[in-house]
């Protein structure tokens, strides 16, 4: 027997098969919606057996949180900044050419973002893996990578390796973002998978994104980081001095016209102290939300968040 559902409820389900819709898969929406696939189906259906009002008030608390955001500032996607369009570059340099490349920088300057369009620009022969303190032995980062690209996951390393050279193809780039947190070991296993399809006249890009250390490490003169320092076709460091006028036009397109010289400029002292593009992005994000993005409403904003241009 189905559930008879209120005109109420009838409206959060409306906004439950929006959503679901959305996605790639229903699958996928319950993970996002953080409630089990079974439920929902159930819930759809009308033959859910447990606490049908408890459920749909999970999920109008969710769609109101959603229905919240839409009204507040809404960043820019991917901006081809001065930056962002440098590392999106090497990226494409290292898919073609194979081989490893380093594009580091300080925090909020784009780096991910660019390997985030790359990706979606892309998508059949790239793959970016985010790197966390917990990757820190080879095991672990092989079965980050296998579950990213798809391999089986062999139970030893060896196997795993090899698991992941047959799912690879040439032509292919894997890029890894916060690449300061790996290791010389996992750099070097790394290596072997570029190593590996170079030896048989084909090209597998390794390009590693992080923070300035990733280049002072594998550029560095220790010996340990020689070899893979030889192997390196590209490596390039970015600042937030670097941060261009123009960049901030691209981010903040409401304010590219002549009467908002004033708030440009005043972004762009933000952006290049080390709170960098992302504090620029959000000291504008609450100024919108309050309703006054003028160049006095960004001063009071930053004023009232601690930020020093």
């Amino acid at each position: 027997m189905s559930y008879e559902y209120t005109d109420e409820q009838k409206a959060i389900l409306q906004k439950l098969d929006e959503f679901v819709q959305s996605q790639p898969s229903q699958k996928q929406a319950s993970q996002i919606i953080g409630m089990s696939d079974a439920t929902i189906s159930q819930l759809r259906k009308g033959t859910y057996v447990g606490n049908v009002d408890k459920k749909l008030k999970e999920l109008a608390d969710y769609f109101e949180v959603k229905d919240k955001a839409k009204l507040t500032y809404t960043e820019v996607e991917y901006a081809d900044t001065s930056i962002s369009s440098q590392i999106y570059d090497i990226i494409s340099v290292c898919q073609i050419k194979g081989g490893l490349a380093v594009a580091a920088g300080d925090a909020g300057i784009g780096k991910t973002k660019a390997a985030r369009k790359f990706i979606a620009d892309n998508p059949s022969n790239s793959f970016l893996i985010t790197i966390n303190p917990c990757l820190t032995n080879v095991k672990s980062l092989l079965r980050t990578i296998a579950d990213r690209i798809g391999a089986v996951q062999e139970k030893s390393v060896n196997e795993l390796w090899f698991s992941i050279v047959r799912k690879l193809s040439d032509g292919t780039v894997l890029i890894f973002d916060e690449a300061q947190h790996l290791t010389v070991k996992t750099i070097e296993v790394l290596r072997s998978f570029s190593d590996y399809f170079n030896d048989r006249g084909q090209t597998l890009g390794i390009c590693f994104i992080g923070n300035i250390e990733t280049v002072s490490r594998i550029g560095g003169k220790k010996a340990e980081f020689a070899q893979i320092a030889n192997r390196t076709k590209q490596k390039k460091t970015y600042r937030n001095t670097d941060i261009q006028r123009d960049d901030i036009k691209k981010l903040f397109p409401i304010l590219d016209n002549e009467n908002m010289n004033a708030e440009i400029d005043f972004l762009l002292q933000i952006a290049r102290t080390p709170q960098a593009l992302r504090g620029a992005i959000n000291l504008f994000s609450n100024a919108y939300d309050n309703e006054n993005y003028t160049y006095a409403g960004l001063v009071a904003m930053a004023k009232f968040m601690g930020l020093q241009a």
